[in-house]
């Protein structure tokens, strides 16, 4: 966004301004706009304030500033372009659609600068349909170690073997297809409806009782404030395992995003799941189904290099048996960049399941309570453009999963995972 200004900095200071800049970087948000104050028709002054501004995140701030810049120089070029990113960014595309416009009639104006007005008139265009498709397909697939579940040397077997899994390492192939209608509403910020329609299934190489397969509908609200977004969501998915309908789930999910100053951003959320088993031959398995309401909390910051996020959780699950019955915390901290080219994230969660019950098939006086302990690695790379995924260009993603679950009962040791190659080309 900031491109342009070393130019800018030189074509005015060729005009001899009297002033004497410090660079952005050794001036705080506060002594840039005192400087403003005490000579507010000094351009250069002025595009200095707008460029802390907009580093800070501060961006109706900075339309405000840019807006004082082509008072004093209406066919400033640059000015122009700057404040139709930051009305668009703001959700206010009429104006956003009228600078550009400008720009195209300006015979000051780079051919980068209308190149970048034409982008913005074709986003604006793009948003306005009324109705938009899109979707995916991906294929891929990987190795997992341990799919089975079992515990390490089988420590949690008893004597009749019930408890007994193998752990080794497997193949698998997957693939997946999602459809997505999108319905938008005529605002000045966004507003829409989007279904989506989702396949997907892993197939592994001799384990088929891990074979799974998901068909998925989603229906998601959004709702775009100045500084937030409101999204809510109902879903159903029917989940096959090993050929054989083993289970449906209904959902439903609010969660709301709201920008701050500086790069922060927070997001608070609630959703509640049903689980109905369907594995029994009469459909009333009891085991697992049952309902789960989980509330989050998130917390994120952008600095010059990536996106921390720190997200915490709590749940309660409440099967139609008791024992199935548990409580779960859990906090998860992640970090995401393009500082290699592509789009690296790492995440690393933590969570204690707490049942409600005596575990009786373990013990006849504790009650359960496992501790997990997940690392999660992705990476996206475009393939044409040999960075983060450019809008319908095809990607490849990598992906890695490690996994660790201790129980306080039979000395109960599980560990598992999965690394993952997959090819996703959006249409």
């Amino acid at each position: 966004m900031l491109r342009y200004l070393p130019v800018i900095v030189a074509a005015l200071l060729t005009l001899s301004m009297p002033v004497q800049a410090q660079s952005t970087s050794d001036l705080t948000e506060e002594q840039a706009f005192d400087a403003v104050f005490a000579d507010p028709g000094n351009v250069l002054l002025n595009f200095q304030l707008a460029s802390i501004q907009m580093k800070n995140g501060n961006i109706k701030e900075a339309a405000g500033t840019l807006e004082r810049i082509l008072i004093l120089l209406p066919s400033n070029a640059e000015a122009q372009t700057l404040l139709a990113r930051v009305q668009l960014s703001l959700g206010n595309q009429p104006e956003a659609e009228r600078l550009s416009n400008i720009i195209l009639a300006n015979d000051k104006a780079t051919a980068a600068q209308k190149a970048e007005a034409t982008t913005i008139i074709a986003a604006i265009k793009d948003a306005k349909s009324a109705y938009q498709f899109s979707g995916a397909v991906t294929v891929g697939g990987g190795v997992a170690d341990n799919p089975e579940g079992g515990s390490r040397g089988n420590l949690a077997e008893q004597d009749n073997g019930t408890f007994s899994k193998r752990a080794h390492a497997e193949e698998f192939t997957s693939a997946s297809l999602t459809v997505n209608i999108k319905r938008r509403f005529i605002s000045q910020l966004p507003q829409d409806i989007n279904l989506a329609l989702s396949l997907s299934s892993r197939d592994y190489a001799t384990y088929d009782a891990g074979d799974l397969a998901t068909f998925g509908l989603t229906a998601l609200y959004s709702d775009t404030f100045q500084s937030g977004v409101l999204r809510t969501s109902v879903g159903a998915t029917r989940i096959h395992i090993a050929d054989r309908h083993y289970m449906n789930s209904y959902s439903g999910n609010v969660t709301y995003l709201q920008g701050f100053d500086n790069g922060w951003s927070g997001s608070v959320g609630g959703s509640v799941v049903r689980q109905v088993l369907k594995e029994n031959a009469n459909g009333t398995g009891t085991e697992k189904s049952g309902n789960n309401k989980t509330l989050t909390v998130g917390l994120g910051k952008s600095v010059s290099f990536g996106r921390f996020t720190l997200d915490t959780r709590s749940s309660t699950s409440r099967a139609t048996q008791m024992k199935e019955a548990k409580k779960t915390n859990g906090v998860a901290l992640g970090f995401s960049s393009t500082y290699i080219p592509g789009v690296t994230s790492v995440t690393f969660d933590y969570a204690e399941d707490k049942y409600r019950d005596i575990a009786a098939p373990y013990s006849a006086t504790k009650k359960r309570h496992d501790k997990i302990s997940t690392v999660r690695l992705n990476y996206l790379m475009g393939l044409e453009t040999l960075s983060a995924p450019n809008g319908d260009e095809a990607y490849l993603q990598f992906a890695v999963k490690y996994s660790q679950a201790k129980s306080n009962i039979a000395n109960f040791h599980k560990y598992s995972g999965d690394a993952s190659l997959s090819v996703t080309k959006p249409f």
